[in-house]
């Protein structure tokens, strides 16, 4: 689908963005697109991407009244279907960074993801990506979606970004 997309539409036009496990999926796709030869999207935003299927931060299970450490891993080995868990189509945090658009990432501090996530901006910079972490203290998982004024900001400073004419 991607490939017919950029058939269509310049591919430094497209945004390609998702949440949670739609967040891994964004960077998987944008690793798949470029091993194949593909022209990768202008633009990941990853909303606590689930970027590793063996992940999740236990230390923080407490604080995230969202998302649950267990049901993600088991959530993760169900769509891996017999894949290495390292494989970067389930687990992109373990795939090549080098190449990819500029990221923007947001994650709650208390996301069971958050310590993933950091990995995530950490090696996407190390690979010289323009990579931006947008966080917010005490929130948890997908907090861009609260109904409250961080979640408000956040979604605000994403519909910047999506209008910016950075193509």
């Amino acid at each position: 689908m991607y490939a017919d997309l950029v058939k269509r539409v310049p591919a430094g036009r497209v945004v390609v963005a998702g949440d949670s496990a739609g967040g891994g999926f964004a960077l998987s796709l944008a690793q798949e697109a470029r091993d194949a030869g593909l022209p990768v999207p202008g633009r990941l935003i990853l909303i606590s991407p689930f970027v590793d299927i063996c992940g999740g931060d236990e230390s923080l299970q407490d604080k995230d009244t969202w998302l649950h450490v267990d049901a993600c891993r088991a959530c993760g080995h169900a769509w891996a279907d017999g894949l290495d868990e390292k494989d970067p189509m389930v687990s992109p945090l373990y795939g090549d960074m080098h190449g990819l658009p500029p990221t923007d990432l947001y994650s709650g501090t208390y996301d069971v993801l958050y310590t993933d996530i950091i990995k995530t901006e950490r090696k996407l910079r190390e690979a010289g990506v323009d990579a931006a972490l947008h966080t917010a203290g005490k929130f948890g998982h997908v907090y861009p979606l609260y109904p409250v004024p961080e979640g408000r900001k956040a979604r605000r400073e994403i519909s910047k970004i999506m209008l910016r004419p950075w193509w």
